[in-house]
């Protein structure tokens, strides 16, 4: 348990400030045993939560390819999170799997899966809670907090979050983001 803890202190406050993709990336990769895409960019600050080291094999987080992870993002990697490809994650946004259980004399703790298909764009300071799969190419407006899943292409917004309208649906774009010094 120790080693855990102090992977996880090296993780969030030595590796996630250091201004190099290819050191945060490789830690995140081999330590952490996240999968990251070709093309995809976790930028500084991020923060990622865990009960064990996951290894080689993956485990607690996947990220597809050329998805943008921004800054100071907060991964809770406990129940597991699929992040899909040319996924856009604006910054400061809670992706949050597990949770006490409310009713539970014992104050337990349930641990569900996160699931974001290819082209969502999930937009600032976003929270999503444990279970929710937002589907391809939908849009998540900033501050919203998203207890239910999102179906294809739908934008939702608010607090908890709802359909505001729909996306267009002849998606193509790659994203390439990888700032100098991020």
């Amino acid at each position: 348990m120790w080693l855990t803890r102090f992977v996880a202190y090296v993780t969030n406050h030595v590796l996630a400030h250091l201004p190099s993709y290819t050191l945060r990336h490789a830690w995140y990769r081999h330590v952490l045993g996240v999968r990251i895409g070709t093309g995809t960019s976790v930028l500084m600050g991020c923060r990622f939560y865990f009960y064990r080291l996951f290894g080689r094999g993956g485990g607690g987080l996947s990220i597809g390819e050329h998805s943008i992870v921004n800054r100071g993002c907060y991964f809770d990697m406990r129940g597991g999170i699929r992040i899909g490809s040319n996924v856009s994650i604006s910054p400061e946004v809670s992706l949050i799997t597990s949770q006490h259980l409310v009713d539970d004399p014992e104050f337990g703790i349930e641990d569900r899966q996160i699931v974001i298909d290819d082209r969502a764009w999930i937009g600032s300071r976003v929270t999503v809670l444990p279970g929710v799969h937002i589907g391809e190419g939908a849009v998540v407006a900033a501050g919203a907090v998203v207890a239910k899943d999102v179906a294809p292409y739908d934008v939702v917004g608010g607090t908890p979050a709802r359909k505001l309208r729909e996306r267009a649906r002849n998606l193509s774009y790659r994203l390439s983001f990888r700032p100098l010094f991020e």
